[in-house]
């Protein structure tokens, strides 16, 4: 029963594993090209633009194929 409500709990924050991986991914990147030096901050906030909704997309794609092949 614990174990049950433990995992509706993180099922509340961590629906899509993908979304969430590729969110934290997006994230880190820029986070390290800023600490590293390596890009400028514009470059890592045009690259959260256009990583996170694309994250977002692929998400949603995905999901729509899951439900299209269970029925």
């Amino acid at each position: 029963m614990t174990g049950e409500i433990v995992r509706q709990l993180i099922g509340l924050f961590v629906e899509d594993e993908f979304l969430a991986a590729a969110i934290l991914a997006a994230v880190a990147v820029a986070a390290a090209l800023v600490f590293l030096a390596a890009a400028p901050a514009w470059l890592a906030g045009l690259l959260l633009t256009l990583a996170l909704p694309a994250a977002l997309a692929l998400g949603v794609l995905r999901s729509v194929s899951r439900a299209r092949r269970s029925g």
